[in-house]
C-alpha cells in the first residue's frame, strides 16, 4: 500500500525535471544552431535560389547592357571621369534608336571639362527617352563637395540610388536594394527609377527580398552579361536600331577593378565566375522588377521562432520512451518534410525560410537529449564506474569490463618489463613556482607521458608527482614486451627533450627526464585494502627498474636498460653503458642505452665506442686513447666522457659500484 501511494508523488518531480531538461536543451540547441548557421544560411539560400522563379526570356529580352570597357577607354585622353562628350553622343544614339528607357550607372559627382559637361547634361535634357542618372549621397561616402555637385546636377533630373548592399558575413550582393529618405525626400532605387513608378515591387519599403539572378547566369558563368545582351559602348553607333529599339538600356562599366561585386554564384562557381559588374546586377534587378517577381526572406523574428520550434519538438520527441531507432526515424521524417516544404516555398517564390538553422537545432536537441539519456543509463552501470574509480590504465579497465580481471585482492607471478620515469630537479623547481604555474607546466607533461604509454600498449602503474611508472606483460601477455618498452622509452625521451626546450624558451629551466627499464618476474595484481587498492607490481624487477632510472644521473644518460631488456629487444640498436652494481645487489648488472635516430646513422662513431668499451673491459691500456677518439667525433658523449675520466683516475674495467648512490 505504501509503495503504491508513493509512486505518483515520486514520479511528479521526476517528470517535471524531464520537461525542464527538454526546455533547457531546446534553448541551448537553438542558440548553437543560430550561431553555427549565421555563415551557412546565406550559402544554403544561394544554392536554393536555383529553384526560385526568375525572369524569363520574355522579360529579359527587353533589357540590354552597354558597357565601357578597356577598349573604350583606350580612345579617350584620360580614364576618369569617363569622357562626358562620348556619353552625350551615346545618349543621343540610344534616343534616336528608340530605346524605351536609359539608365546611366556611372556616378556623376564632380565636374570635368565644362564643354563636355554641358554637352552631357544637354543630351539628357533633350532626350525623348527617360534617362536615369546614378545617385549616391553622403550616406554612401560622398564628400561635401561631391554631394553639392550631385544636388546641383543630378537631383533635379531623373535619378536612382545605385548602392548595392553587401552581406556583412561574406560581402556577397544577395538582397534587393531599398529606397531611402534623404532630407525629407524619398529617393528611389536605380532599377525602380528606370522601370517607372507604375512598376512596384513587394518589399520595396518593408522586409528583405532576394535578388532573383537568372538561371542562365549560373549556367553560363563565362558570359558575365548573360542573360542580357551586352554591347561595348564604343560599337553602339554601329549597331542596328532594331537591337536597341524598345529596350531598357543600362550603361555602366565592365572593368577589371571597378564596380565589380560577388554574387551568389560565388558559392557554386568560385569567386572569379561569381563576380560580375554592378551594371549587370542592376540589370537583373530591373528584369525582376519588370516581371513583378519577389522572394521575401524570413525576418529575424521568424527565423528565431522556427529554429526554437524545431529544437523544442525534437527535444520533446526524445523524451518519449521509444527505442532509439524509432526516435531517429521520426526525426529523419520530420527533417525531410521540413526540407521539402522549404524548397516548395522557394520554388513558388513565396518565402525563403531558414534552411539550415531549424534542422541543425533539431539535430542538436536530439543529440543533447540522446547524450542525457545515455548518461542516465550509464549511471546505472555501477560496476564499470567502480572500475574507473580505482584504475587509471585503459588495458586494466578493459579487462575489468570484460570480466577477465576480478575486483579482488591478490596477485600472480608474471614476466613483465617495467618502465620508470622521473623528471630531474622538479621538486626543487616546484618550491619556487606558484601553484597555478606549476600545474600549467606539469599537467601537459604528464598528459603526454601517459598518452604515449597507452599508445605503446603499456599498463600505467602509478603517477607519483612528476614520476610516471608503467609496465608491459600484464594484464595481457606481451611476447615482444622488451621491444615495445624500448620503443616507448625513445618516444618518451623524444617528447621530454622537446618539452624541455619549449619550457626553456619560456624561461623555465626544466630538468631532463630519466628513464629506467628492467625485465624480470614480478607479482602483479591488486594490492591495498578492501576499499582502495592498486593494480601494481611487487618484487626485485620493480626495484631494479627504479634504480636504473636513478643511475642515469651518475652515468650522464637519460635512458638506461638492463641486459634482460637489451637481450629481448629486437627492434632498436643499443650500446653497452656499464656493468652496474646497484644498491641492494652484490653482482654487476650489464646495462645498455638505446641508440636514437641520429646515433643509429653514425655507424663509425658507434663502432669506435664499442671498440673502446671492449678495450676497457679487457683492461687494455689503449682504452683511454680510444675513448678520446670517440670524444673527438662527438664531444658531448656522456658515456665516453665518464669512462675516460674513470680510466684517467686509475679505475679499470667496466664495473661501477653505485652502492649508496
Amino acid at each position: 500500500m505504501t509503495a503504491t501511494s508513493a509512486g505518483p508523488s515520486a514520479s511528479a518531480p521526476q517528470s517535471r525535471r524531464r520537461w525542464q531538461l527538454a526546455l533547457f536543451v531546446a534553448v541551448v540547441a537553438s542558440a548553437i544552431a543560430l550561431l553555427a548557421a549565421a555563415r551557412l544560411e546565406p550559402l544554403a539560400g544561394d544554392l536554393a535560389l536555383g529553384l526560385a522563379p526568375a525572369p524569363t526570356g520574355g522579360v529579359t529580352s527587353h533589357v540590354a547592357v552597354v558597357v565601357v570597357t578597356e577598349d573604350t577607354l583606350a580612345a579617350f585622353p584620360y580614364r576618369s571621369p569617363i569622357d562626358r562628350r562620348f556619353l552625350a553622343a551615346l545618349i543621343d544614339r540610344l534616343d534616336a534608336a528608340g530605346a524605351r528607357a536609359v539608365g546611366i550607372d556611372i556616378l556623376v559627382d564632380q565636374p570635368s571639362d565644362p564643354a563636355k559637361d554641358t554637352a552631357f547634361f544637354a543630351a539628357i535634357d533633350r532626350a525623348r527617352v527617360p534617362v536615369t542618372l546614378a545617385l549616391a549621397t553622403k550616406a554612401d561616402g560622398l564628400t561635401e563637395r561631391q554631394n553639392a555637385y550631385v544636388e546641383r546636377h543630378v537631383l533635379p533630373r531623373r535619378h536612382g540610388l545605385i548602392a548595392l548592399g553587401r552581406d556583412e558575413i561574406d560581402g556577397v550582393v544577395r538582397h534587393l536594394p531599398k529606397p531611402r529618405g534623404d532630407g525629407g525626400t524619398r529617393l528611389p532605387t536605380f532599377a525602380a527609377s528606370i522601370a517607372g513608378a507604375a512598376v512596384a515591387m513587394p518589399g520595396d519599403t518593408t522586409g528583405s527580398s532576394r535578388i532573383l539572378y537568372s538561371a542562365k547566369q549560373a549556367a553560363e558563368p563565362d558570359a558575365p552579361s548573360a542573360p542580357f545582351p551586352v554591347y561595348p559602348a564604343h560599337v553602339v553607333s554601329l549597331l542596328p536600331n532594331d537591337w536597341l529599339s524598345g529596350k531598357y538600356i543600362l550603361v555602366g562599366t565592365d572593368l577589371p577593378t571597378i564596380d565589380r561585386h560577388p554574387t551568389p554564384f560565388v558559392t557554386g562557381q568560385g569567386s572569379e565566375a561569381g563576380t560580375i559588374p554592378g551594371v549587370v546586377i542592376h540589370a537583373h534587378i530591373l528584369a525582376q522588377r519588370l516581371a513583378g517577381l519577389s522572394l521575401p526572406v524570413a525576418p529575424p523574428a521568424m527565423r528565431v521562432a522556427m529554429t526554437g520550434s524545431a529544437a523544442l519538438l525534437a527535444a520533446f520527441l526524445f523524451l518519449l520512451p521509444w527505442p532509439p531507432r524509432w526516435l531517429t526515424l521520426c526525426l529523419a521524417i520530420a527533417l525531410v518534410a521540413w526540407t521539402g516544404t522549404s524548397l516548395w516555398l522557394v520554388g513558388t517564390g513565396s518565402l525563403l525560410p531558414p534552411l539550415v538553422a531549424p534542422p541543425l537545432a533539431a539535430l542538436a536537441a536530439a543529440a543533447l537529449m540522446s547524450l542525457s539519456r545515455w548518461q542516465a543509463e550509464r549511471s546505472e552501470r555501477a560496476f564499470l564506474r567502480l572500475a574507473f574509480s580505482r584504475y587509471v590504465s585503459p588495458p586494466v579497465v578493459a579487462r575489468i569490463a570484460s570480466g577477465r580481471l576480478a575486483l579482488a585482492l591478490g596477485g600472480e607471478k608474471r614476466r613483465v618489463t617495467y618502465v620508470f620515469t622521473d623528471l630531474e630537479g622538479f621538486t626543487g623547481l616546484s618550491e619556487k613556482l606558484p601553484p597555478g604555474e606549476l600545474a600549467d607546466i606539469l599537467n601537459p607533461y604528464l598528459d603526454e607521458m601517459c598518452r604515449l604509454m597507452t599508445e605503446h600498449g603499456a599498463t600505467i602503474d602509478k603517477i607519483i608527482g612528476d614520476a610516471v611508472v608503467g609496465f608491459f606483460g600484464a594484464p595481457d601477455d606481451d611476447p615482444e614486451q622488451e621491444t615495445h618498452a624500448v620503443a616507448l622509452s625513445l618516444a618518451l625521451d623524444g617528447f621530454a627533450q622537446d618539452y624541455r626546450q619549449r619550457m626553456a624558451e619560456r624561461g623555465i629551466a626544466l630538468g631532463a627526464t630519466r628513464i629506467g627499464l628492467h625485465c624480470g618476474e614480478a607479482v602483479i595484481g591488486n594490492f591495498g585494502g578492501s576499499r582502495f587498492f592498486d593494480y601494481t607490481g611487487i618484487g626485485d624487477t620493480v626495484n631494479t627498474a627504479a634504480r636504473l632510472e636513478g643511475a642515469n644521473r651518475f652515468l650522464g644518460t637519460r635512458v638506461l636498460m638492463s641486459e634482460t631488456v637489451a637481450a629481448g629487444n629486437t627492434g632498436h640498436p643499443v650500446r653497452p653503458a656499464a656493468e652496474l652494481v646497484l644498491k641492494g645487489r652484490s653482482s654487476p648488472l650489464p646495462c645498455y642505452v638505446p641508440l636514437g635516430p641520429d646515433d643509429g646513422q653514425d655507424v663509425t662513431r658507434v663502432e669506435s665506442y664499442l671498440r673502446a668499451y671492449q678495450l676497457m673491459k679487457a683492461d687494455d691500456p689503449a682504452a683511454a686513447s680510444a675513448f678520446e677518439a670517440v670524444l673527438r667525433q662527438r664531444p658531448g658523449d656522456p658515456l665516453a666522457r665518464l669512462h675516460l675520466k674513470r680510466l684517467q683516475d686509475g679505475e679499470h674495467g667496466a664495473t661501477l659500484v653505485l652502492e649508496g648512490k
